[in-house]
């Protein structure tokens, strides 16, 4: 797949993953190899495909995984008995996922209403410049974070563009974690 097939989020995501990576040991969460074909040379873990049915399970696998936090750029499964912390993106993708079966094709219409649920169970909401943190006001829930990217080109696929962006991303997976964790020992206490 070249860039120019590629959405706004898909190409922003790979500029996002490759600056990460720079700065913090990460693992990438694929659902087809095809993907690595776009994605930065990075450590990976093949997951079932979004449209899946037992991909409801999904965070119990990630769960038995040890995860301490995920990032998805675009909510794309349950969070059913999660462990971990969890940032996603407010985006939903616009065209049909190249990755996805019949079934994600099929389920389409419904994405937008899946996607508002999966960002309301999100301990984080992050937007990418202002209609995107428009669209993550209207689908979060009172009091829950939602932090503004706003890069000097949303569409650049390199690493050295979302630096700064890698940074700010860094500090909010590392206040939700601690939060996570200071709300695990107060359960504990209790």
């Amino acid at each position: 797949m070249s860039a120019r097939e590629d959405d706004a989020v898909s190409t922003a995501s790979r500029g996002l993953t490759r600056a990460l990576g720079s700065i913090h040991p990460l693992t990438m969460l694929i659902s087809d190899h095809r993907q690595l074909q776009v994605l930065p040379a990075l450590p990976w873990q093949l997951l079932r495909a979004a449209d899946d049915p037992r991909d409801v399970f999904t965070p119990l696998g990630l769960n038995d995984a040890g995860v301490d936090l995920v990032f998805s750029p675009v909510p794309v499964w349950g969070t059913l008995r999660r462990r971990y912390g969890l940032v996603v993106g407010s985006a939903a993708p616009v065209h049909s996922d190249p990755y996805a079966g019949i079934g994600g094709r099929m389920l389409q219409p419904l994405r937008p209403v899946f996607h508002r649920v999966l960002q309301r169970s999100a301990d984080a909401v992050v937007a990418i410049a202002g209609a995107g943190q428009r669209d993550a006001v209207t689908a979060t829930r009172p009091g829950q974070p939602i932090v503004r990217l706003d890069p000097h080109d949303v569409l650049s696929p390199a690493g050295a563009d979302w630096s700064d962006q890698a940074d700010q991303l860094m500090q909010l997976f590392y206040d939700v974690h601690r939060e996570r964790r200071a709300r695990a020992r107060s359960d504990d206490q209790r």
